[in-house]
């Protein structure tokens, strides 16, 4: 058998060998950026260095404090000997002591003057002083003045028509009494013929007996008619005099609301002008220009010279305040500013103050009470103007005296409120327990246990050191 050789196996087809992409050039000018895993290092190893660092500072610290005497660490403060102030704070606004409201005027004329508002003609600027009897503001006069002069008219009308009816009158009673006289005289005449009946016939004789009787009759009805007609003829007279009166009366009392158009300050003092809700229906300040209704308060003439806070005190803490205590008032417009007051008023009945759960049981606010009070600022500054708002510290009366400490230095030793103090006494701190009589924001009035002068611990040294004893 011949051996078959074997096909030749095929060739694998040559690869052509692609040059591996180069990135382009940087344009001149901009350098490269530094890839992400180069900025990551360099973000880990300023991290260690800050870290290690600060270990090490803070191992410098540790083995100085360690090294160092205990007396330098130690914040140390002495007892002094005083007297306790005690403060409160609260809070207000300032107003004046003294101050005049000043509303639009009502008319006291009749209804016929027509006016429901009034327009404001001039207006004194919000904040300027003026005096006691200046002109502060002045609404609208021409309708009121020529209303004047119709009712003056009017008044002159009405007393010639007076004149003219009691002349009348005159006339009336005149005529009347004639009738009166005329009728006397007839019944006089009567009684003479009546005197001629012993002469005369008996027919004749009862005629004058009539004539006499009829003329007294009608001499009687007249007198009788003459005193109702006076009483008429006084009525009708009295009469046109009310409506005279009536009238001057009427111009009187506009006169004297023309005399109110024009508001005059009732005080000194500086003009603050009061927000209220115009016919726009907006809440502004009045201006020039504007209509308001008579009665309304628009205007406040407030005097400076008398300031006051008024606040409120809980009522537990109100127990400690006294009219005449001392105060210190601080503006928050003015940060840093103090000004001398003192206690002038305290209320004798509580208000409700804002407390209380909505679903608790009784009228919320009716659980804390607050009683109001009154600070007078006595130092005189221009700055202090109403309605700021203001702090007031005020300063107890009661002030006891003994030993005075910080109150940082007490330390509690059980829950019973126990207390104690560390005495520095020849480099060392000596525990010692004290008996607090009262104590501040900021001190602690000793009782026994410490002596004024001696040096006490405030802060600095852990509770293990050794120097505590």
């Amino acid at each position: 058998m011949s051996a078959i050789n074997p096909l030749p196996l095929p060739r694998a087809p040559e690869v052509e060998q692609r040059p591996e992409p180069v990135a382009p050039p940087s344009p001149p000018g901009q350098p490269r950026k530094p890839s992400a895993g180069l900025t990551l290092g360099l973000c880990l190893v300023a991290s260690l260095v800050t870290a290690l660092a600060i270990w090490t500072l803070a191992n410098r610290a540790v083995d100085t404090s360690s090294g160092s005497s205990a007396g330098a660490q130690a914040r140390l403060a002495e007892a002094t000997g005083g007297e306790l102030q005690k403060s409160l704070r609260v809070g207000g606004t300032i107003e004046t002591l003294k101050y005049a409201a000043i509303r639009v005027p009502r008319m006291r004329g009749p209804r016929d003057a027509g006016r429901a508002d009034l327009t404001i003609m001039s207006l004194a600027p919000a904040g300027s002083i003026v005096k006691a009897g200046a002109v502060v503001a002045e609404f609208e006069l021409k309708w009121l003045v020529d209303h004047i002069d119709d009712v003056e008219s009017s008044v002159v009308r009405r007393q010639s028509n007076l004149k003219k009816h009691i002349a009348d009158v005159q006339i009336l009673k005149e005529t009347e009494r004639q009738a009166r006289v005329t009728a006397k005289a007839e019944y006089q005449k009567a009684l003479l013929d009546l005197k001629t009946a012993e002469v005369r016939s008996q027919i004749e004789a009862e005629v004058l007996k009539n004539v006499s009787q009829e003329a007294h009759a009608i001499w009687g009805q007249l007198e009788e008619e003459g005193r109702i007609k006076e009483v008429v003829h006084d009525a009708s007279i009295r009469g046109e005099e009310l409506f005279v009166r009536e009238e001057e009366l009427h111009v009187g009392r506009h006169v004297r609301d023309l005399g109110r158009l024009q508001v005059k300050a009732p005080i000194p003092g500086m003009i603050v002008l009061e927000s209220m809700f115009n016919k726009s229906g907006q809440f502004a300040q009045a201006k020039e220009g504007d209509q308001i209704y008579p009665g309304a308060l628009f205007m406040r003439i407030v005097d400076v010279s008398q300031m006051v806070v008024n606040a409120s005190v809980n009522q537990v803490d109100a127990q400690s305040i006294r009219i005449g205590d001392e105060a210190v008032v601080g503006l928050d417009a003015y940060p840093g500013e103090r000004f001398r007051g003192r206690v002038l008023e305290i209320a004798a009945m509580a208000s409700s103050g804002s407390a209380g759960s909505r679903y608790s049981r009784g009228k919320p606010g009716a659980f804390i009470k607050h009683i109001p009070m009154r600070i007078l600022i006595e130092d005189h500054d221009e700055r202090i103007l109403p309605d700021l708002s203001a702090s007031v510290d005020v300063r107890a009366s009661n002030r006891p005296k003994g030993v005075l400490v910080p109150r940082e230095a007490l330390r509690s030793a059980n829950s019973r409120g126990s207390s104690y103090v560390y005495v520095h006494s020849d480099g060392q701190f000596l525990r010692r327990d004290v008996r607090v009589q009262d104590v501040s924001d900021t001190e602690a009035l000793i009782e026994t246990g410490l002596q004024a002068g001696e040096e006490i611990l405030l802060s600095g040294l852990p509770a293990s050191t050794k120097a505590y004893r």
